[in-house]
């Protein structure tokens, strides 16, 4: 059963209404941890083999025996260009559908080893140049996750990696969560052009009790906050539904899913508003024009 025959309806949605998914193979990246290995672990039990990128071979093989399931792990640094054309060299395999989950913050300026401000290079320019690469093998659907700070996010084209303007950790996640949004937007836009059978669906956690949202910078006091925070705010695997939603339901091109709740904070994943900005075709355009630049990749369509 083709994933995109399958349809959404307005009953409330949970993981027990995930289809049959042997045969399908499914990339996650960020997998490792959070919202990306409830994800993985999810799409495992229903037959899927989960192709899992991680940093190291140690903690992707580690989150494969967790995960359970038909899985292969591979090397992928999201912050090395040259690791990521390393990895989509190697990998020549097929993928039904292909998750692009792994994102980070940072309290402090840092720059990848291309020079790239830290949250764009490794949220939005490192998934997108994979994207782009391992589109040809592309069977189904590529899922985008994003979050609710895009509708805080600008673009700032004159200084996208904070090189002049005062750093902030907000706004430097907010504008690489909007470059998903015009991404995933632009990447759509491309694939209806050329008569590609591909979509693309964008998603956001709402918010969840995971490593991204340490509140300080010790470890052993972040863990005991996490514990505490588990019993008030959604769960890893309740900030994974939006995506598994998304990755397996029939849905219009470049559709924005998460939460239906509060504020898209928690509840059933569904449609969800997106901000102006990042509905804006000749934006996306834009930015896309931006990101080849940064990452010198060749778009296929």
């Amino acid at each position: 059963m083709s994933i995109q025959k399958r349809s959404a309806s307005t009953r409330k949605w949970t993981v027990g209404r995930l289809p049959d998914l042997t045969g399908k193979i499914i990339m996650v990246t960020g997998a490792t941890s959070g919202i990306g290995k409830e994800a993985a672990r999810e799409v495992a039990r229903r037959g899927a083999h989960v192709v899992l990128p991680s940093i190291t071979r140690a903690e992707g093989e580690s989150a494969a025996a967790e995960i359970g399931g038909s899985t292969e792990v591979h090397e992928l640094d999201l912050s090395r260009l040259d690791a990521v054309r390393a990895f989509a060299a190697e990998y020549t395999g097929p993928i039904d559908v292909l998750l692009d989950n792994a994102g980070l913050m940072s309290r402090t300026r840092e720059e990848t080893t291309d020079g790239f401000e830290l949250h764009l290079g490794v949220n939005v320019l490192g998934p997108f140049l994979l994207t782009e690469l391992l589109l040809p093998q592309i069977r189904e659907r590529v899922v985008i996750t994003s979050s609710m700070a895009h509708a805080a996010g600008r673009i700032d084209f004159t200084d996208p990696h904070f090189r002049r303007r005062r750093y902030s950790m907000a706004a430097a996640y907010a504008q690489s969560k909007l470059g998903c949004m015009l991404w995933g937007l632009d990447l759509q836009n491309r694939l209806r052009a050329a008569g590609s059978p591909v979509d693309v669906q964008l998603a956001h956690p709402g918010f969840a009790a995971t490593s991204i949202l340490d509140p300080t910078p010790f470890p052993p006091v972040n863990r005991v906050l996490n514990r505490i925070g588990r019993g008030i705010i959604p769960t890893a695997a309740d900030g994974a539904r939006p995506l598994l939603y998304a990755a397996t339901e029939s849905l219009p091109p470049a559709s924005y899913i998460g939460p239906s709740g509060f504020r898209q904070i928690a509840g059933s994943p569904g449609p969800c508003e997106r901000s102006a900005a990042a509905g804006d075709p000749d934006l996306a355009r834009r930015f896309r024009e931006f990101a080849v630049r940064e990452t010198g990749v060749d778009p296929v369509v």
